[in-house]
């Protein structure tokens, strides 16, 4: 019975594990399509940098929410009406933040004349929309998650990418960016209704008409405290998307073609051996086994390391392939040469992150809650600082050199984490005698 038990769990996660590879799929074919449509070019790089701009938005709308999970499950297990007051609430939050920030793009629009940026602004008049459905999507998805639809957490992506494709082929012979715009509010729009279908259809909430709630300022401030780190660190998008763009167009789209390769490899090798990693070094260091925890840190780093850098190696000599596979013609070889040097500066910045992981996730664990944030802003600092030379020499369009600044960037998290690392474990280490890892 145990066994069976056991073997009946890991089917649960499985099919977990088979949503997310689902979404990811999905993705990857609304991506290829993309490209086949358009390739590399204005209207690729409209779409990208929209995206860029509502994410780092984004971050203001979750600072006024995302810290309310331990509060809201406080008040379920006291209060079901209670709790569904307090997601109410954070439902308003969102929808006036959404709101607030929508309108001030509106309101700064009408002060520039658009420029070199007329399609951008265009796209964006549409799809800042995205902005309130994007927010409202991931409280419901925590909201959802919390009352044990695990699943929804990639069932509405997987709904909204399947709209996307069909959206893709509807506009197959007459392709337009703005069309795109709306295939995508619809697309998010229809997730965001099931979502609701199933919190106030099957799950009975009660929606209440509240502006405030008992402990909404301590949520508010530790949501902005969590959001500050991240508005910091995702800077970086903003001033990558300055660059690229004014080096000439498409630019901006092979640079987010290269770093979705990335991604995934970092992804694929980083995230199951640092989960494992993370409850292997909760449990030492709870149980103030410091000795077993540098082995874990080397185990994890052989294991990461070593399979980062043959993943890529592997994409780099197939990129050409797998883009005339997926893409046809639709780049040239001198953008497919362009895409891989990008390619290889990002995973200079990735195997970085792959090399920080262990010692972050170790700082973190050991409740050093407010040194990733310093960390991030040292980070934004210095990507700043980077180009504000770039622009002290006029290479703003230099975006090769860029990346390497964000090399740079990243490269200092990771010392700073291996520093803080080593300055909490040394004397634990000596208190316990464990001489072969001083």
């Amino acid at each position: 019975m145990i066994k069976l038990n056991s073997l009946l769990q890991k089917l649960v996660a499985l099919k977990y594990n088979l949503l997310a590879l689902g979404y990811v799929s999905l993705h990857f074919v609304f991506i290829a399509l993309l490209g086949r449509l358009f390739g590399a070019s204005t209207e690729t790089d409209v779409y990208f940098l929209a995206i860029t701009v509502i994410t780092y938005l984004g971050h203001i709308v979750q600072g006024v929410w995302e810290a309310w999970t331990p509060w809201y499950v406080e008040r379920l297990k006291q209060d079901r009406r209670e709790a569904d007051k307090l997601y109410s609430l954070f439902m308003s939050w969102i929808a006036a933040a959404s709101i607030v920030l929508i309108l001030g793009y509106f309101v700064l629009k009408g002060f520039w004349d658009g420029g070199s940026q007329g399609t951008l602004l265009s796209f964006l008049d549409v799809f800042i929309g995205f902005l309130l459905i994007q927010n409202l999507i991931f409280i419901n998805r925590e909201y959802l998650v919390l009352h044990g639809y695990y699943g929804m957490y990639y069932a509405v992506d997987i709904l909204a990418s399947v709209l996307k494709i069909i959206g893709i082929w509807w506009m197959w012979d007459a392709p337009s960016v703005h069309d795109l715009a709306w295939i995508m509010l619809a697309a998010y729009g229809v997730g965001l209704l099931w979502q609701w279908l199933l919190i106030f259809g099957k799950l009975k909430a009660q929606l209440s008409w509240v502006w405030r709630a008992p402990d909404d300022v301590a949520i508010l401030w530790n949501s902005s405290k969590m959001k500050l780190g991240s508005l910091a660190y995702d800077g970086k998008e903003i001033l990558l998307a300055m660059v690229l763009t004014a080096a000439g167009p498409g630019i901006y789209s092979l640079f987010s073609y290269a770093s979705k390769f990335a991604a995934v490899i970092l992804e694929v090798v980083n995230a199951p051996i640092m989960s494992m990693f993370s409850a292997k070094l909760t449990h030492a260091h709870e149980e103030h086994r410091y000795c077993d925890i540098p082995p874990l840190v080397k185990g994890a780093l052989s294991q990461t390391v070593i399979l980062y850098l043959l993943a890529t190696a592997i994409v780099y000599a197939v990129m050409p392939q797998v883009m005339s596979a997926f893409f046809g013609d639709k780049f040239t070889v001198v953008q497919v040469d362009q895409m891989r040097w990008i390619f290889l500066l990002l995973s200079g910045y990735t195997v970085t992150i792959v090399l920080e992981s262990p010692f972050a996730r170790a700082v973190s664990l050991f409740r050093y809650y407010t040194y990733g944030m310093l960390l991030n802003f040292i980070f934004g600092g210095i990507m700043l600082a980077g180009y504000g030379v770039l622009w002290w020499f006029g290479r703003t369009d230099d975006y090769l050199l860029f990346l390497g600044v964000l090399v740079v960037a990243q490269t200092s998290n990771y010392l700073l984490y291996w520093r803080k690392y080593h300055a909490h474990l040394k004397p634990r280490l000596a208190l316990k005698n464990c001489s072969a890892h001083l």
